[in-house]
């Protein structure tokens, strides 16, 4: 009865703050906005598995065995994912959920016990680091089970696998958190854990990049790939749970379970109910002491070093004095954060992956002529670009005025006007996304060879579409702050993280579709050898006028949205 307690003040901060003014909305669009995407991925993994179900490779190797025996190992292969990935995300939520929260110290001198406060947690911590596994599987599973016309006892059985399935890495979450910070502050332990994490996640990109995928799409290498598949050992063992799942739904997409489908379910139950019980156990064992390691204070040594003290001064010197504070203040708390700065890692090896696969881009393959290809490859990659930036920015751009957090009164009640305060944010974002979004135009245009037409309209394009990017970012998260989430990356979820998303696409879309026509007029009467004619050079100018104006209608409309927004918040 206690755990229910515990967690109704959980429940009710949920449902009052759904029912504020325009909060309904706001959950309204957001539910509308998962189901989109759980559609698109619901066709994205039917289209795949229906596609190997159905494909012919030749005479005398259309085999039905083998073909249900790629799409099963596809499913393990993304079930083996999401274990993977909720081991370690339940490690993070756990040092939050146990150790790190603001509530710890007031529910912790309760009159309540130990097990109760231990499951109400544990509800808190599954829920909060399992949600995206939901969202992602389903889909996948629910594809799976119509491509091979699954029975009703299929559908049923997604819950029945899926509850256990997820008990399981969230009891080994607690255990492992609990037993490091037994060793180890937790606030160290986490930074720690994270930065591994980064480093972990640009290897695995990386690896994967190299296997050349894109020999899946090679019509000469179909045999070979297929007789690789064919011999492939599943990446996958008998005592792991992400095998028991994957064989209950193979195993039922075909017709029944079966005694060792059975086996497999019940192993999933007793492992996932033994887990949690044993995690119960652990913590009546070590979270008293392991609570009290978590209240020790971290000494944080890079933004203090000499390097870094001469590195912000010399960047924040061109600034006025007050501007030049805010600037100095923000890299420090930048460095000072392992979350922010460790995400340059991963940062890095997207950079290389997308680089090389432009690369690797098998464009002398193709029936037509490389020339042309070649141009209209690097004109797309405008926009590839431009997504890539945008990316970044909802990332670090939009939660750069919500990380000001409780102390943003100060910002305001200080003698710099709020103008000067947003303006440095755009600063301080545009340098670096100019930079990371002018090396992937100008060495891709370089590994394609293109005209200097397209190469000069792309250079361009991209500066002005980062400011563009810059100023969504800043302004919309100025106008959507969320100043009571110390996480950037749940700002960045948020609504306005949505919203932003949403506007900052359709301005890179409009962009494309503006400069596309006049960019192929260049490009044809130089290839041609024809001039322009004048009614040609009205469109052009029409064009090239209308997508300038809505660069810079988005780079300066939000950031006056949301001055005036800050200007009338109540503090």
């Amino acid at each position: 009865m206690d755990v229910i307690r515990l967690l109704w003040p959980k429940w009710r901060t949920v449902r009052n703050g759904s029912q504020k003014p325009g909060e309904r909305l706001k959950t309204w669009f957001l539910l509308i906005l998962g189901i989109g995407f759980g559609f698109v991925i619901f066709f994205a993994a039917h289209y795949i598995l229906a596609y190997i179900k159905d494909l012919y490779v030749g005479p005398g190797l259309e085999l039905q065995e083998l073909r249900f025996e790629i799409n099963r190992r596809l499913l393990g292969m993304a079930v083996m994912t999401f274990f993977a990935v909720l081991i370690f995300s339940n490690i993070i939520t756990a040092l939050t959920t146990f150790f790190l929260s603001d509530d710890l110290e007031l529910v912790g001198a309760l009159p309540v016990s130990g097990d109760d406060l231990f499951l109400a947690r544990f509800v808190e911590m599954v829920t909060e680091s399992s949600w995206m596994a939901i969202v992602f599987g389903t889909p996948v599973f629910l594809a799976f089970g119509v491509v091979y016309s699954a029975g009703p006892a299929y559908y049923a059985v997604i819950p029945v696998v899926l509850f256990p399935f997820l008990l399981i890495p969230a009891g080994i979450g607690v255990i492992v958190t609990m037993a490091l910070v037994s060793a180890f502050p937790a606030r160290r332990i986490r930074d720690i854990l994270f930065l591994l994490a980064i480093v972990a996640a640009g290897f695995i990109f990386m690896l994967l990049r190299l296997l050349q995928p894109e020999k899946l799409v090679n019509p000469d290498a179909q045999l070979s790939v297929l007789a690789f598949v064919q011999s492939l050992q599943a990446p996958m063992k008998s005592w792991m749970p992400n095998l028991w799942a994957t064989e209950v739904f193979a195993r039922l997409a075909q017709g029944s379970l079966g005694e060792t489908g059975w086996m497999y379910l019940a192993l999933l139950w007793g492992t996932g109910l033994g887990v949690t019980a044993a995690a119960m156990l652990f913590s009546r064992a070590f979270y008293p002491d392991s609570f009290s390691k978590s209240q020790e204070a971290t000494r944080i040594s890079i933004s203090r070093t000499s390097l870094v003290n001469r590195l912000v001064a010399g960047v924040s010197a061109p600034f006025q004095p007050a501007t030049r504070q805010l600037v100095m203040k923000d890299i420090r708390v930048f460095l000072r954060d392992t979350t922010q700065w460790s995400q340059v890692f991963l940062l890095g090896a997207l950079v290389v992956i997308y680089i090389f696969n432009f690369r690797a881009m098998p464009l002398s393959r193709l029936p037509v002529d490389q020339f042309k290809i070649q141009n209209l490859v690097s004109f797309m990659n405008i926009g590839l670009a431009g997504v890539v930036v945008t990316a970044l920015s909802a990332r670090f751009v939009f939660p750069m005025v919500s990380l000001e957090g409780r102390a943003f009164w100060i910002v305001k009640s200080s003698p710099l006007p709020l103008r000067g305060f947003l303006w440095s944010k755009f600063l301080i974002a545009a340098v670096p996304l100019l930079v990371i979004g002018e090396v992937l135009i100008v060495v891709t245009n370089f590994i394609l060879e293109v005209s200097p037409v397209v190469w000069y309209a792309g250079v361009i394009t991209i500066a002005l579409m980062t400011l563009a990017i810059c100023g969504l970012g800043v302004g919309l998260g100025a106008r959507f702050p969320r100043f009571t989430v110390e996480n950037p990356a749940k700002v960045a979820t948020s609504f306005g993280g949505v919203i932003y998303m949403i506007v900052a696409m359709t301005v890179i879309g409009a962009v494309v579709v503006l400069e596309a026509w006049p960019t192929y007029a260049y490009f044809m009467a130089g290839f041609r050898g024809d001039p322009i004619t004048p009614g040609q050079m009205v469109w052009i100018a029409g064009n090239l006028t209308a997508a300038v104006v809505i660069l810079a209608a988005a780079t300066l409309w939000p950031m006056r949205l949301g001055l005036r927004w800050l200007e009338r918040m109540e503090i």
